[in-house]
């Protein structure tokens, strides 16, 4: 009988010690698939990709412009950066039909804004040549980054400046191309409340009078966002574009 006795306790004690071996490992294999899922190599999908560097090939910008906060990437409390490529010519402006975009993070909100904000900017650039493959991030940060919205957003805007929404590619004259000759022309009009162009003047012009036509009929073609002041759009008088033409290679 104590024999018997002794048996089953070892029996039972073996059992037991069997299921508590397989309870560790079990939760052993919970920990590591836990740590792994929670590892920042496995979180792609909400991963931030970091904007690259600015390249601008010695160049040193004068003039950096601020770019407007995309008025639906505010109210969506998104935040993001675009990376631009373009040439500045040998006075150290940036031709704006050079202007392309490298690489935007997330698409589709900031764009735009980029793109008006490098027409804006200058460089001082000692070479006296065109300098080509400029990159520059814009970068877009709320100021508020935890801030959520707990209303809709208006639709109201107390202020907004002038948004290009069409680019024009002025026509190269049949006889400036054959002679190979290139030049700029700046037009200076009026940006009305709904977003046309009027008034157009021609201020500056090299060679003169050589492109002005082809300016003019293409400044006519500009759309823009008008500028809102108060909520209310505004005229506004005296913008100036810049349109430049280079020879063909």
């Amino acid at each position: 009988m104590e024999t018997y006795l002794r048996k089953k306790w070892q029996h039972s004690n073996r059992l037991l010690s069997w299921c508590a071996l397989a309870h560790c490992i079990l939760l052993l294999y919970g920990c590591a698939t836990v740590s792994d899922d929670s590892s920042p190599g496995n979180a792609g999908s909400t991963d931030e990709i970091s904007p690259p560097p600015n390249f601008t090939r010695g160049l040193i910008p004068l003039r950096t412009p601020q770019p407007l906060y995309p008025l639906r990437a505010r109210n969506l409390g998104v935040e993001g950066w675009v990376m631009l490529s373009f040439t500045v010519n040998e006075n150290g402006i940036v031709i704006g039909n050079s202007i392309e975009t490298m690489q935007e993070e997330p698409q589709g909100y900031f764009e735009t804004s980029a793109t008006n904000a490098a027409r804006r900017m200058t460089f001082e650039n000692t070479r006296g040549q065109p300098i080509e493959d400029i990159r520059y991030v814009f970068r877009y940060e709320l100021e508020e980054r935890n801030s959520i919205l707990v209303e809709p957003p208006s639709e109201e805007i107390e202020y907004r400046d002038l948004i290009s929404k069409r680019y024009i590619t002025p026509d190269y004259p049949e006889v400036a191309l054959e002679l190979r000759i290139g030049g700029f022309v700046v037009v200076s009009f009026t940006v009305t409340e709904v977003g046309t162009v009027e008034d157009l003047q021609i201020e500056e012009s090299e060679p003169p009078g050589v492109f002005n036509e082809v300016a003019l009929r293409a400044a006519s073609r500009l759309r823009f966002e008008p500028r809102i002041v108060f909520n209310a759009p505004v005229r506004v008088e005296n913008v100036r574009y810049r349109f430049i033409w280079e020879v063909p290679d």
